[in-house]
């Protein structure tokens, strides 16, 4: 079968990224260890697993983020990887075979899959997170069935969307309501990130103000699902690039600032002038509030916004840092100084709506059928598996191409 594989080559890990200044091309290029190639379909790993056929595989962030060597080869989560990764979490697909543990699964259904490898796919008995429907903090990662890797999508045993197959324990399976298009199904997990990141930390009765720093996907996911969920203080948000503050706008912040905004005015002096603040310059020059926003959301997770958002943040407020990939040095004093409560989210898992505990993917195919997150303004390119060299070229030059988001057509 047709694979996107990838794994880390010390020597061309050196190389490229030495290269890659000069060009990004060299990071899927010929001296990269990216690769469409035909490799054997993965066996089942047990009993209970299906086979599933991609309709659309998604290309996230984090996906790019690995293959522009983004992160070193010792980070937290490559520990948890089998390599050759076969790339591709996002996912939207048809169950092609059962094992006789998964004949209760239909045939031909059409599914989102939940990437996350947790106790239940080990055979294992549920850890505290599992129990708690939190299976992204599952404490049994490296352990159970061997060689499983923590997700699909980083692993060579149990595959990844962006290739014909992968398997998946039938646990991970959720179906795709009939009246929602493939378009809108490969938007689930990258937007349920988002909803998770909101139902962990939602605005409080004394969060008045937030401030989503970021307008990818994520970041404007946060911001359609705080509007969704009826939140009517001030949403702030910071943007790269023009596209994605006027999709920020139209999806419910009431001020984005984009790059060349905040190149005339940072967003310390647009904020202290909003709340009556004084600016602090520290001894070196860079910028803190003393007060600011209730509640930060930094979808980004770099060096830079994570201590932005500390130093924006009101003194006892909240930082929710979203998603994978953050930096080792971050200045972490005003987390003692201003006494902020610092919180993490990535993923999915089991949500309280609605009084009843509905897994994340729901949430958002309840949510994305009332039409809360358009697909057509948020999935803005399409390629053919084929064409991944041309994909990624698009994906790391956004704003000519104004993409937001994108996925490979795999199969349908």
């Amino acid at each position: 079968m047709r694979a996107i594989t990838f794994h880390i080559s010390v020597p061309k890990w050196i190389l490229c990224k030495g290269l890659g200044r000069f060009a990004r091309s060299m990071y899927w290029g010929r001296l990269s260890t990216l690769r469409l190639q035909d490799i054997p379909e993965q066996p089942l790993p047990g009993d209970d697993w299906v086979r599933v056929r991609p309709l659309l595989g998604g290309v996230c962030g984090s996906d790019l983020e690995m293959i522009l060597l983004g992160n070193p080869p010792d980070s937290f989560a490559k520990a948890f990887i089998i390599e050759p990764v076969v790339l591709g979490h996002e996912n939207v697909g048809i169950v092609t075979e059962r094992g006789p543990g998964a004949r209760d699964v239909p045939e031909g259904l059409r599914v989102n899959v939940d990437p996350i490898i947790a106790c239940a796919a080990r055979g294992l008995d549920p850890c505290p997170s599992c129990r708690a429907g939190q299976f992204c903090a599952c404490y049994n990662q490296a352990e159970g069935r061997n060689g499983l890797g923590f997700s699909i999508g980083h692993s060579g045993t149990v595959g990844g969307s962006w290739a014909d197959s992968f398997v998946a324990h039938k646990s991970q399976l959720v179906p795709v309501p009939d009246g929602l298009t493939d378009a809108q199904a490969v938007l689930v997990d990258p937007i349920s990130a988002s909803v998770h990141a909101v139902l962990r930390r939602p605005p409080g009765d004394e969060d008045q103000d937030v401030l989503v720093l970021g307008c990818g996907l994520m970041g404007l996911g946060i911001i359609a699902f705080l509007r969704a969920l009826g939140f009517k203080g001030r949403i702030f948000a910071a943007a790269r690039y023009r596209f994605q503050q006027m999709l920020a706008l139209h999806l419910g912040a009431d001020e984005c600032w984009d790059r060349k905004d905040l190149k005339e005015t940072d967003y310390f002096d647009r904020l202290a002038e909003m709340y009556g603040l004084r600016v602090v310059r520290g001894k070196y020059g860079k910028k803190i509030l003393m007060g600011g926003v209730d509640l930060v959301y930094d979808a980004l997770g770099n060096r830079n916004s994570v201590e932005d958002s500390l130093r924006l943040v009101r003194p006892q407020g909240t930082v929710m840092i979203v998603g994978m990939g953050h930096p080792r040095w971050v200045d972490w004093d005003p987390l003692p100084h201003k006494q902020l409560s610092v919180m993490g989210s990535h993923g999915r898992g089991l949500e309280e709506w609605k009084g009843a505990r509905r897994h994340t993917y729901e949430v958002v195919h309840e949510l994305m059928a009332a039409g809360h997150f358009p697909a057509d303004r948020l999935l803005t390119h399409i390629f053919p598996l084929e064409d991944y060299r041309t994909a990624l070229s698009i994906l790391t030059h956004k704003a000519r191409h104004g993409a937001v988001h994108a996925a490979f057509r795999v199969s349908g």
